[in-house]
């Protein structure tokens, strides 16, 4: 029997839509998995408290992105989905549109910098209104539409001087809907769209309504593409409207699905555990 962990916040995530569905399919597929809180563990001399010193797992699955402790677990495991220097280096926006490129898709013009940039450079160079992305944010948390140079004041009031920002041009005609692809190594398995009547934003998380969306060869050259360049097994590729073609806009490394699956009927908790069983021939 395979065995295997999933790195989440708390040792008991019984709340976790993504974290409970991956378990009930391992269970249906004979594996065993559990999950490992963060929050649970500390690391001392190259070691976690929560695993034996020579204990060996067959797999990991990352669901938590901050902090260091996270990177330890790698050791304990013979494979770690999404591996760790890939899983970290695509967490931050600005790596995503600095490296990701495809034929299939547009790169919004983007600067990187602080809120302390002239507000006057932004607009020159990306229009009003332009969007700010944390580095690092999910859920759409620290992203903001500015409009004026109130807008952009009111940004250094929040975060200070020291936060860097990914700003970008604002696609207009994918104001409050998206496109998500979830992607596995480079096959795209669930293609929704996301979208909001009350919010520039249209994550599901902030209460963006999801619907199924037609497979196009264009989504899955474009889920080839990243895969190829990023090596990230499971993925969800975040994309805006585009008039000819869809605009780039970032790479999830531990997408949740629970909005997917329901929208979509596919069952991706399934798909992944399968994959898992196939890179051990169980």
């Amino acid at each position: 029997m395979l065995k295997g962990f999933i790195v989440s916040r708390y040792t008991d995530m019984s709340g976790s839509y993504v974290c409970q569905r991956l378990i009930e399919e391992a269970s249906l597929q004979n594996v065993s998995l559990k999950t490992v809180g963060i929050f649970d563990s500390y690391v001392q001399n190259d070691k976690l408290n929560v695993f034996d010193e020579d204990e060996l797992f067959d797999f990991g699955i990352n669901r938590y992105k901050w902090n260091r402790t996270k990177d330890a677990f790698g050791r304990y495991a013979r494979r770690f989905y999404n591996e760790t220097e890939a899983f970290n280096r695509y967490i931050n926006k600005y790596e995503q549109v600095k490296d990701l490129r495809s034929d299939a898709f547009i790169t919004p013009k983007s600067i990187l910098s602080t809120a302390n940039i002239d507000f006057t450079i932004l607009r020159e160079e990306l229009g009003l209104p332009f969007v700010t992305k944390g580095l690092e944010n999910s859920e759409g948390k620290e992203i903001h539409l500015i409009e004026n140079n109130d807008d952009y004041s009111d940004l250094l009031k929040i975060y200070g001087p020291v936060k860097e920002f990914l700003f970008q041009e604002f696609i207009a005609q994918s104001f409050g809907r998206d496109i998500r692809l979830f992607s596995i190594r480079g096959e795209v398995v669930a293609c929704l769209t996301r979208s909001s009547q009350s919010d520039f934003r249209s994550n599901f998380a902030l209460g963006g309504s999801i619907e199924a969306l037609e497979l196009n060869q264009n989504y899955q050259n474009i889920a080839r593409d990243i895969y190829l360049q990023t090596g990230l097994d499971f993925l969800g590729i975040d994309l805006l409207y585009g008039e000819e073609k869809p605009y780039f806009c970032e790479i999830n490394v531990m997408p949740g699905f629970k909005g997917a699956e329901k929208a979509s009927g596919v069952n991706i908790a399934k798909k992944i555990i399968e994959t898992i069983r196939g890179d051990f021939h169980e």
